[in-house]
């Protein structure tokens, strides 16, 4: 008998082959999946950086848009009062024919309550920002 193993080991390694190459299945080597895990994790890390600079940009604007419309409504109020101050001063007519300019006691409305959401908007804003020593 004829009995030679390295045929045998051959045709073994010869037929392994053809059914990788059947099912198509390639083996990656490690290398490979760490760097694209890598590379994912990378990409999600600096995802999450931009979504967070994102949001707090935002926040930074509505900070400074409701400190405008809160000090916007202080000027437009202050204006007023000095345009009511100049004329009730006297002058050289007689003060009886003079008629006496009466303010209302509030102004309008939607301006005073604009004003107070965002005062509290402000103060909310404020809070939000202030550190504590525990979680």
């Amino acid at each position: 008998m004829n009995n030679d193993p390295r045929d045998e080991t051959i045709k073994e390694i010869l037929k392994e082959d053809q059914e990788e190459i059947i099912n198509g299945k390639k083996k990656k080597s490690c290398l490979t999946h760490c760097l694209i895990l890598g590379f994912l994790l990378v990409i999600v890390f600096f995802g999450f950086i931009f979504i967070q600079q994102y949001l707090l940009d935002l926040e930074a604007e509505a900070i400074v848009r409701t400190a405008k419309t809160a000090t916007a409504m202080v000027k437009d109020l202050s204006e007023k009062e000095i345009s009511a101050e100049e004329e009730l001063q006297p002058s050289d007519e007689n003060p009886t024919d003079v008629p006496i300019p009466t303010e209302t006691p509030t102004p309008d409305p939607a301006l005073v309550r604009t004003a107070t959401v965002a005062a509290q908007l402000t103060s909310v804003a404020e809070f939000q920002q202030t550190v504590t020593d525990e979680p």
